[in-house]
């Protein structure tokens, strides 16, 4: 009977793997888990703050429609060099349609809304983004009612509990704005929507075209939970875990990174500062979230073994172990987003610029192991280091927060986060080294 019971174990724990069992408990949790950091100007002003002549720097905000009437005879020949390259270097990557291949020469002369179409298209974000002019404010610096962006201008979802919409402030072409701004501004854009609703199963008349396939983990159905595979990298997991569960692999910070850092450059070279600030904005932002090791890992704290049994046992009707992993390692990363948020959000009301997650962004002392972001470094060095402390912080996070304070003083809490905010720093700090045309820092 015993040995009956082994064998039925032994087979379905087979099919389980073979399956990709671990999905069960991805499409709870990551929906969930989606974001990264929470508001993510608050940790860019301060990582840009040290730059020399950062502060004083200055740029002429644009439209998105004068930049693409301007480039659209030689933005082509950029994106085609990004899809081919995005073909060669990322296995998992889900080819653009032709179809979508921006208009080249036949572009000249459309109108803007055209030619913003074609090009959200090429890039397969979410068509509903305006991309308006706006900056952000840091929280306690007011807009004035009438300057305002309405967040409809601003994003395709309804709200985002850690960004105030009375803090984005509408800005005119042609108006002066520091690039500071324009830069930790551009790293939220891509939470406020720019990855929701491209899979082929998200309902959208785009998921439709964009030739991304089904969405591999994550509930298609639930606000930005579709945007979880652009944001999070598992590159670090074991074997085991990439043979249960292949999909795992199909995820996009590397392509997005590489395609925004494209678009910086040509920006750039067009003679189009603003949008090469813009763009470099947003592939700050798939950097800084791979600096977050619940980004990192799939699910830290729980050994490989583990997650297999409790697969398993989930398979035979045993579903409390899968609900209890699923739950602890999603409020889990949720304190710890919390955590960062309502502290760093304090310490800019209250102008106390020597909290220790704000100075830990500017602490420019291992900016040496990562001067300058490279393709190559996305996975082997920015990934690796979260995915490395993942389960140390996991622990901290249960011997720190055992209640609900999430803002009290906990200084082994305090260290853990202010050494993610240190390398968040020094990431963004290396993408920009690459991208600014005047080479500070280099």
């Amino acid at each position: 009977m015993l040995a009956g019971a082994a064998s039925l174990m032994n087979r379905r724990v087979s099919s389980w793997v073979r399956r990709g069992g671990i999905l069960g408990i991805l499409v709870v949790l990551l929906p969930s888990a989606a974001l990264g950091w929470s508001n993510h100007p608050l940790c860019t002003w301060q990582a840009v703050a040290v730059m020399p002549g950062m502060a004083e720097r200055m740029v002429t905000a644009e439209t998105l429609g004068s930049f693409l009437g301007d480039v659209s005879d030689r933005l082509p020949a950029a994106l085609e060099g990004e899809e081919i390259w995005a073909r060669a270097h990322l296995p998992f990557y889900a080819p653009r349609p032709d179809a979508l291949r921006f208009g080249g020469t036949s572009a000249v002369g459309k109108d803007a809304a055209s030619l913003r179409t074609g090009f959200v298209q090429a890039i397969r974000v979410n068509e509903g983004m305006m991309l308006d002019l706006y900056v952000q404010r840091p929280p306690g610096v007011g807009v004035p009612a009438e300057r305002v962006m309405p967040w409809s201008s601003a994003s395709v979802l309804k709200s985002l509990e850690d960004t105030e919409a009375s803090s984005l402030e509408r800005v005119r072409e042609g108006d002066v704005l520091r690039v500071a701004d324009v830069v930790a501004t551009a790293t939220n854009e891509p939470d406020l929507g720019l990855d929701i609703g491209l899979w082929a199963d998200s309902g959208s008349a785009q998921g439709g075209r964009y030739g991304y396939g089904a969405q591999p983990f994550g509930n298609p159905h639930l606000a930005y939970g579709t945007q979880a595979p652009f944001h999070m990298g598992f590159y670090h997991e074991s074997g085991l875990v990439y043979r249960a569960a292949g999909y795992l692999q199909r995820t996009y910070p590397e392509a997005r990174i590489h395609l925004f850092m494209t678009l910086s450059r040509f920006a750039f070279a067009q003679g189009h500062p603003y949008w090469g600030w813009r763009f470099a904005g947003w592939a700050i932002h798939y950097v800084q979230d791979l600096a977050q090791p619940y980004h990192a890992r799939v699910l830290p704290g729980v050994w490989t073994l583990t997650m297999v049994g409790i697969g398993a046992l989930d398979m035979l009707g045993i579903h409390g172990p899968q609900v209890a992993a699923v739950t602890r390692v999603t409020n889990r990363h949720i304190v710890l987003e919390t955590y960062q948020y309502r502290r760093m959000s304090a310490a800019y009301r209250a102008h106390d610029m020597d909290d220790p997650l704000l100075a830990a962004l500017r602490d420019t002392s291992d900016d040496g192991s990562l001067e300058r972001l490279g393709a190559s470094s996305v996975r082997e060095i920015v990934s690796a280091q979260s995915a490395a402390v993942a389960d140390e912080l996991d622990a901290q996070l249960v011997r720190t927060f055992p209640a609900a304070d999430v803002v009290a003083e906990q200084p082994a809490m305090t260290r853990l986060v202010a050494d993610r905010m240190r390398q968040v720093g020094r990431d963004t700090r290396a993408v920009i080294r690459v991208l600014d045309p005047q080479g500070v820092g280099r």
